[in-house]
């Protein structure tokens, strides 16, 4: 009897001193979605919610902050300057990532609402409120391969380089995620990390947080608001839906809804060619005529972007409870560095693609690179749209298996796209228009995230 005894009272034990050691994670989103009166032209719609969401974590020693809004947050280092001085959170331990929706605001990217001083306030809030909700909770890092996104960068020998489905060209189909699960087994919070563009609303006259949005409601939803789940960009910038701008999509739009490239305006030098023209980025009032057409697309579209953004949704949540480890005591870790490469600036601005228009020496370009170490779990961040091949050669060389790539996070921005160095040569739209000069910026990203690594068990 005495045994059974000890026995019980050993095991009593045994939670109470993992609990005085567990992470504390708390989470929290903003909703900053613009009202029906706020629209630009009255054809114009709303369709789901924009919000700011964000994670505090603390190992009792060292806090970390994880934010995602939903499009981009180009003000992200003032935001987080900010935050800091509320939380008392190192500006050093913020990722603030961008989901890189196409279309969050009412006029278009970056543009109307909700303001950049709208998110701020949000962000801060948001940080805010996740500080004060924290709570003991378990961390776990799991992935799995869902086949949504295809490379865009294609070579036809009939037209050149474009912006088109290249089936052939890499792609990588990791959807990783990072949960936070609290003591009732149900997750405070969720970072779902998956590299694809969310183009499918673009200048369509939608305001709308696209697939990150429905995958980030659908995993809320399913834990009954308990959850805050968070979705950021792996390795996107040369990254499509498959059936983006496809013709299915096309129908029954009309000139000004969707950019349009003319391959036979005559270039700078006066001559015809196959170059596609810079397009207009703004959307413009659908005739009425035409009204009926136009929202047969949109219903399409949603009905393409509903399919994404369940599709990974679902497969994080199988993930986070089937197919992920968790710990309860890992320590954190964050710090930050800028990678310098030589710039350029281009001579010939009016083509998009398909042309090499020529390049003079310009002034170096800062990329911003930084890591969040979480126990084993590391998660490498980027200020900028990196390329397939840049993110995946970070995994495959990070000492960690439990690598999470996280682009388009903080600042500066000033690279534009950062291709990698096998894409240098590739005329598309992406690549002529970066500020990098080819051969230093995927070396310098991830020699610094490396080194990062390093420092952090020193």
């Amino acid at each position: 009897m005495k045994k059974i005894i000890f026995a019980i009272v050993a095991l009593t034990l045994v939670p109470t001193a993992s609990f005085a050691q567990k992470i504390q994670v708390g989470a929290a989103k903003v909703d900053v979605t613009p009202l029906p009166s706020q629209l630009v032209n009255k054809t114009d719609t709303i369709i789901g919610s924009i919000c700011v969401r964000a994670i505090y974590m603390t190992d009792g020693k060292n806090p970390a902050v994880l934010v995602s809004v939903d499009g981009d947050m180009r003000q992200a280092e003032e935001a987080i300057e900010l935050s800091s001085r509320s939380t008392g959170c190192p500006v050093d331990n913020y990722i603030i990532c961008g989901t890189h929706s196409h279309s969050p605001s009412t006029g278009g990217i970056g543009n109307g609402h909700p303001s950049p001083q709208e998110l701020q306030d949000a962000l801060v809030k948001a940080v805010d409120l996740a500080k004060k909700n924290v709570a003991p909770a378990r961390v776990g890092f799991g992935t799995t391969q869902i086949d949504l996104n295809v490379n865009r960068d294609l070579y036809t020998a009939n037209k050149g380089w474009s912006q088109e489905a290249n089936w052939e060209g890499v792609s990588d189909k990791t959807l990783a995620v990072l949960t936070f699960m609290g003591e009732d087994d149900v997750p405070i919070a969720v970072m779902m990390n998956y590299g694809m563009h969310p183009v499918n609303y673009f200048i369509s006259g939608v305001v709308s947080p696209d697939f990150p949005g429905v995958a980030s409601d659908y995993v809320e939803n399913l834990f009954g608001g308990k959850t805050v789940a968070l979705f950021s960009q792996a390795a996107s910038g040369d990254q499509n839906p498959k059936l983006a701008y496809t013709s299915i999509f096309r129908e029954g739009q009309v000139k000004g809804v969707l950019p349009s490239a003319n391959r036979n305006e005559p270039n700078a030098s006066g001559k015809s060619d196959n170059v596609p023209r810079q397009p207009s980025f703004t959307s413009s009032e659908i005739p009425a005529e035409r009204l009926p057409a136009h929202r047969e697309v949109i219903r399409r579209k949603m009905d393409y972007v509903n399919m994404l953004g369940l599709m990974i949704g679902n497969n994080a949540v199988r993930t986070m409870l089937y197919d992920t480890r968790y710990e309860t005591n890992p320590s954190i870790w964050a710090g930050r560095t800028v990678v310098t490469c030589p710039g350029r600036e281009r001579i010939d601005k009016n083509g998009r693609e398909n042309y090499d228009p020529g390049y003079t020496d310009g002034p170096d370009v800062k990329i911003g690179v930084g890591l969040l170490r979480i126990g084993n779990i590391a998660l490498p961040s980027v200020s900028g749209e990196i390329y397939t091949e840049v993110g995946m050669r970070i995994k495959a060389e990070s000492p960690s298996s439990k690598t999470m790539v996280l682009s388009l996070a903080n600042g500066p921005y000033e690279s534009g796209y950062i291709y990698s160095d096998n894409a240098s040569h590739h005329l598309t739209f992406q690549v002529i228009g970066s500020r990098l000069k080819p051969g230093y910026a995927e070396d310098g990203i991830v020699g610094a995230t490396l080194k990062l690594w390093a420092e952090s068990w020193k």
